[in-house]
Order: structure tokens, then C-alpha cells, then sequence
């Protein structure tokens, strides 16, 4: 073999474990939120309904375009031949200030455009959140039915060899199929689970570009206990929760609109401005103006729309407000439950040892076989308990942050420095 053989040959070694390693890579939970705020298509959807609604502020404040015009006129036709032409620009006033108002209007309204964006893209982040731990969760109860199965198959293997050799009756070899079939069936429900919770993830933190994107989770997800009492963290929330902060804005915004319209019942000042010339040599600056007059139509229609929206949004502020302590109380709550449970299985927790112990002593004669099923099934249960724990806590405190504008993590990890 010639020498540039040995070059290709050594490319291939190289480039293999390189695309094995693109297409299947362990992703740690900040790094799927990295992802998320690289290349998720919701966060760009999120982000167009932001610019949508700063659009439809900005054309509120728009001022009103002039309009020009141009008048030819033929007059005593046949007789003389006369005629005249007026240029002529028009520009309607608001006397009260209106675009005064309805700019600052639109300004708080931008503003509350920008932080809905906000709250919405951390409630995004907090789905992201909840996936991995979900994933984490049926990717550990994946494992400790493959590791059941393993016993099973390999006491039934030893079961058969016996009912070959004559020392074990077919009934105990029927048992371990029929248990084998169970554990096979769950096991293939759990993992069909995994792939849709795991597509459900990728579809956040890919963007349409990526095709066929693999990963796995890390193996372990800390379970640390939160710092702050139930009370910080409902004031911090009324404080400064994004979303509450956008209504309060949009609620300026409608009281600004509401004058506006009240305002609109005088009428505009429309002002012409242009230029006369007549076929006679005569020319000259014209100059005129007109209103109209607010008989048959007062605005009040306009008025008491803007006056239903302030006060429908300022209504769903003190719903909101409300609704924020009980949030809070709730996830609070839930938050603690979940760690003293999680406490409480770490003293009893079990290790893959109890399933080999088990198959050990059903092989020496020391366990029958009902003492091994029920050992394998306390062991999948259990173990599957532990980690269905672990993934609640976490998509709790993933929850509990979220509703308290992140002061949680915040906090925790100005702990941590």
C-alpha cells in the first residue's frame, strides 16, 4: 500500500468518529436554552407578534399626510378664452394636542409590546426546561427497564436450560415469558414516549435548517433546595414580572387613547395654502381654511370604546395581580412537597446491586420465583419513582422561576459565586 493510500485511510479513521459525534451529542440544560435563544422558530414567531404590535403602535402616532392638489378651470367657454389654475397644498390641524398624547401613547404601548416579549420568551425557556427534565426522566425509567429485562432474560434462559435437563416444571418458564412480555411492552411505551418528548425538545432548539439532530441529556440533574421564602418571592414577582409590567403600561396607554378620542369631538382645522394663476396675467397666493361642525357626529361612539378597553385592562391588572400571589403560593408549595419527598426517597434509595442480589440468590435456591418478580418489580418501580421525583422538582422550580421573573435561579446562583 502506497503512501497516499495510508493518507485516505487515515481521513476515513478520522472523519468517521467526527460525523458520529455531530449527529448524537450530550446536551446540558443550558446548553438546550443556549440553543433555544440561537435557534428557535417560536422565539421567532414570539418576537414577529412583538414587532407586530410596535408596528401597530408607531401607525397610531403617524400624523396625518398633507394633500395637494391641482385646480384647471375653463371659464366662458366659446366666448373668451379664459381660464385659471390653482396649485394648492392642505393640511389638517388638531388644535388640543392630540399627536402629543397619541405619540406618548404609542411609546408605552411599544414598551408593553417589548416586555410581553419578555415574559412570553421566558415561559418559552421554561417549556425548554420542562422537556429536558421530562426527557431526562424517560431516558433513566428507559434504563431500569432494559436493566429488569436483563434479569428476566437471563433467568428464563436458566429456566429452560432446567426444563431441558428435566429439574424445572414448563409452568415456571410460562411465568418468566409472560413477565418478560410485560416488562418488553412497558419498555417499548416508555421509549416511544422518549423519541415524541425528545422531537418535541429538538423542535425547540433547532432551527428548520437542521435535519436528523440527535442528542442525549446529561446523567445527572442536582436537586438543590431554594433559598427564599414564599413571601420574597411574591413581592419580588408584583414587582417586577414583565408580563404584569406590559399591562400596567398598556393601561397608560388606553388612558392616553381615551383622551385622545375625548378630544376628537372638536373637529380638525383644515388649513389651504396654494397658488392662483389666470389666464388674464392675474396671479397671487390663495389662503382659506374650514372645520366641520360637530352636529351629527360627537365621537362618542370612538369614546366610549376606548373608555371599555382602559377599563377592561385596567380590571385584568388587579385580576392579575391576584392571580400572581396564587401562582406563587401554589408553585411555592408544590416546590417543597416535591423536595421533602425527594428527601425522603434518598433515605431509602435503591441501586441496580438490589436486582443482581435478587437474581443471585433465585439462582442459588434462596429466593423463589415470586420473591424475584417482586423483587424486579419493586426495583422498577422504585427506581422509576426516584426519578419521576427528580424531574417534578425540577419542572416545579423550572415553573416557580418563571412566575417570579427568575429570581429563583438568580438568586441561587449569586449563591453559588
Amino acid at each position: 500500500m502506497n503512501s497516499s493510500k495510508w493518507w485516505i485511510l487515515f481521513l476515513v479513521f478520522l472523519w468517521v468518529p467526527l460525523q458520529v459525534h455531530a449527529q448524537s451529542q450530550t446536551l446540558s440544560l443550558e446548553d438546550v436554552v443556549e440553543r433555544f435563544k440561537q435557534r428557535s422558530l417560536q422565539q421567532e414567531l414570539a418576537e414577529l407578534d412583538k414587532l407586530r404590535k410596535q408596528g401597530a403602535a408607531q401607525q397610531y402616532k403617524s400624523y396625518m399626510n398633507p394633500e395637494v392638489s391641482i385646480f384647471s378651470e375653463q371659464l366662458n367657454a366659446g366666448t373668451l378664452d379664459y381660464d385659471e389654475t390653482t396649485y394648492q397644498i392642505s393640511q389638517p390641524i388638531e388644535l388640543l394636542g392630540q399627536p402629543f398624547l397619541r405619540n406618548k401613547s404609542a411609546n408605552k404601548s411599544s414598551e408593553a409590546a417589548e416586555l410581553s416579549y419578555e415574559y412570553n420568551r421566558s415561559v418559552l425557556i421554561q417549556q425548554v426546561k420542562s422537556l429536558y427534565a421530562e426527557y431526562w426522566f424517560l431516558q433513566h425509567k428507559f434504563q431500569v427497564y432494559n436493566q429488569a429485562l436483563d434479569v428476566i432474560h437471563e433467568v428464563l434462559a436458566s429456566a429452560i436450560a432446567r426444563q431441558t435437563e428435566g429439574t424445572e416444571s414448563g409452568l415456571q418458564v410460562q411465568r418468566f415469558t409472560v413477565e418478560k412480555n410485560r416488562y418488553l411492552r412497558m419498555r417499548n411505551e416508555v421509549e416511544l414516549e422518549m423519541m415524541q418528548t425528545g422531537k418535541q425538545l429538538a423542535s425547540m432548539i433547532t432551527s428548520s435548517e437542521e435535519t436528523g439532530f440527535d442528542f442525549q441529556v446529561e446523567a445527572d440533574l442536582p436537586v438543590e433546595p431554594i433559598m427564599e421564602d414564599s413571601e420574597t418571592l411574591k413581592q419580588y414577582a408584583l414587582e417586577y414580572r414583565a408580563d404584569l409590567q406590559a399591562i400596567e403600561l398598556e393601561a397608560e396607554a388606553l388612558g392616553l387613547k381615551y383622551k385622545v378620542e375625548k378630544r376628537e369631538r372638536l373637529p380638525d382645522l383644515k388649513i389651504n395654502f396654494g397658488y392662483k394663476n389666470q389666464s388674464d396675467g392675474s396671479e397671487g397666493f390663495v389662503i382659506g381654511g374650514g372645520i366641520q361642525l360637530p352636529i351629527f357626529n360627537r365621537n362618542s361612539g370612538n369614546i366610549t370604546v376606548a373608555e371599555a378597553e382602559q377599563r377592561s385592562v385596567e380590571t385584568s391588572l388587579h385580576i392579575q395581580r391576584r392571580a400572581i400571589r396564587d401562582q406563587v403560593d401554589v408553585a411555592y408549595q408544590r416546590v417543597q412537597n416535591l423536595y421533602t419527598q425527594w428527601q425522603e426517597m434518598q433515605q431509602h434509595s435503591l441501586s441496580a446491586e438490589m436486582l443482581e442480589t435478587a437474581r443471585s440468590a433465585y439462582q442459588q435456591g434462596r429466593y423463589s420465583l415470586f420473591e424475584l418478580l417482586d423483587a424486579t418489580k419493586a426495583y422498577v418501580d422504585g427506581r422509576s419513582l426516584q426519578h419521576r421525583i427528580t424531574a417534578d422538582y425540577q419542572q416545579a422550580l423550572f415553573t416557580l422561576d418563571t412566575i417570579t421573573s427568575g429570581k429563583l435561579f438568580s438568586t441561587q446562583n449569586n449563591t453559588d459565586q
